[in-house]
């Protein structure tokens, strides 16, 4: 899961000062220009500033989402066990880490047994458990049997 960082807010600032400059020059001096003549620098500033914001948005949005999926398990999850069947490479590595396409069959309480395929990135230090017949603790989503959550999901 995706954390961000006591410092994040550093970077941000960092990413906005450009903008901010822009915007102030662009405004002390309204005839300023960016150095192609594209546009006025008050005008790249705004631009610049609405970006970072964008993504900054989008970054807050994505894991504030993980954080509820995360609350939204642990409070209706049902708990069960992931037993491995088969375990393959995608070829796909996201940060070093490889993603990892596994073939599982969920047991949960008053359920019956169901086999799914999960994709997910993995830390490679946690590989080697990943053999097949290997038991995981998971949580089911009652709603979507498909969707599951790994207990030990934030060291996956």
């Amino acid at each position: 899961m995706w954390v961000l960082n006591r410092g994040w807010w550093w970077m941000w600032v960092v990413l906005l000062a450009p903008g901010v400059v822009a915007l102030v020059i662009g405004i002390l001096h309204p005839g300023a220009r960016t150095s192609d003549d594209d546009m006025t620098l008050w005008m790249f500033g705004i631009v610049w500033i609405f970006l970072q914001l964008l993504i900054m948005g989008a970054i807050f949005f994505f894991t504030n989402r993980q954080k509820q999926r995360a609350v939204y398990f642990r409070e209706n999850g049902i708990p069960g066990t992931a037993t491995i069947l088969a375990t393959t490479t995608t070829g796909t590595t996201v940060n070093d880490m490889p993603r990892i396409e596994l073939q599982l069959e969920i047991a949960a309480p008053g359920r019956d047994r169901y086999t799914i395929t999960d994709r997910r990135c993995w830390n490679p230090l946690s590989l080697a458990g990943l053999q097949k017949g290997a038991k995981l603790p998971v949580l089911v989503d009652p709603r979507s049997p498909k969707k599951i959550l790994f207990l030990d999901d934030e060291r996956a």
